[in-house]
């Protein structure tokens, strides 16, 4: 003789809909929340400005160090690893420990170049990793806010 007990095998609709709305509220947080690769121009702007004192006192550090600054085709790389041409340090260290020191905002390497007057310049490509461009996608020298972005200027933690 049979019981009315019958055994449940799954989720009532209703259960398997409060589950979705459950987790699509959880995935809306989650993408709202990350940042996909883009850099707000504020923590553009704020990295930029701590590069610019940082890298100058670590160029600074070398030049004391090895006698004279790293040259153009030797970058910023010296800080970090030991040239491979020109002028060598017999007796070179690193100055900074990673090469992200060495990146700008947006991961690309900073260029290292010597205007005529022989003044040190640290470019960045800006946004867009080439040279060229405008706005945030524009080279401009870190060392020389004038040569900065408007959007850097007028940045009010915009997005791109």
């Amino acid at each position: 003789m049979k019981t009315g007990n019958k055994r449940r095998k799954g989720f009532t609709l209703i259960e398997l809909a409060i589950v979705v709305a459950i987790l699509g509220a959880l995935m809306t947080i989650i993408l709202v929340s990350v940042d996909f690769g883009g850099v707000s121009i504020e923590t553009a702007k704020m990295k930029i400005k701590k590069d610019k004192q940082e890298l100058r006192l670590h160029l600074e550090r070398y030049a004391s160090k090895f006698g004279s600054y790293p040259s153009e085709e030797q970058g910023l790389d010296a800080l970090v690893e030991r040239p491979t041409t020109g002028e060598i340090p017999e007796t070179w260290i690193p100055m900074v420990s990673s090469k992200d020191s060495i990146n700008d905002p947006w991961k690309n390497p900073y260029k290292l170049r010597y205007d005529g007057a022989g003044e040190i310049q640290i470019i960045t490509f800006g946004q867009d990793k080439t040279e060229g461009g405008e706005g945030l996608n524009s080279d401009f020298d870190i060392t020389k806010e004038e040569q900065y972005p408007p959007q850097f200027t007028s940045a009010s933690g915009a997005k791109k």
